[in-house]
């Protein structure tokens, strides 16, 4: 299926004349959670899928330590894993502490068996439904006389008319 992308119109606040500009917006096709891609590896391998789980957590916890002591971690072809932060800036080199650092975060940067799928995607314009619903007919498919759709509660009524 690839990546799908819709069309949203954007001000720019670095634009002086606060001009509309256009930009492809991606949209997600979903999510895969944890537990589903462990049970997708789980039967792709023919392991048991607490052995998956067991063997994932071990490998978040092993890279959590690791990046924590300031190391890159690399997972072969998946890519590497590099700590990093956002810092402010100061007007003299004496300003510059640690507490300069705004934020810390984990950059990613794919591995060659990412890049190929990346260079690979197909990239396609999301069809959007022509629907109206404007026109203020939402009656669930009901008669115009009852719009709720359902009779008036009547018990002595027959339902099978």
């Amino acid at each position: 299926m690839g990546l799908q992308y819709v069309v949203a119109k954007r001000i720019f606040g670095f634009d002086k004349d606060k001009n509309v500009k256009y930009v492809a917006k991606s949209v997600g096709a979903g999510e895969l959670d944890f537990d589903k891609l462990c049970a997708k590896v789980s039967r792709i391998l023919g392991i048991h899928r607490k052995t998956v789980d067991l063997v994932a957590a071990g490998l978040v916890d092993i890279m959590s330590e690791e990046i924590d002591d300031g190391k890159t971690v690399r997972l072969g072809d998946f890519g590497l894993f590099r700590p990093s932060f956002v810092g402010k800036s100061a007007d003299t080199e004496a300003g510059v502490s640690a507490s300069n650092i705004v934020r810390k975060r984990i950059l990613f940067f794919p591995g060659k068996a990412f890049s190929q799928m990346l260079g690979n995607m197909s990239v396609t314009k999301m069809v959007v439904p022509d629907t109206d619903y404007t026109d203020g007919s939402s009656n669930g498919g009901g008669d115009s006389s009852n719009p709720s759709g359902g009779n008036d509660g009547d018990q002595g009524e027959n339902p099978l008319g």
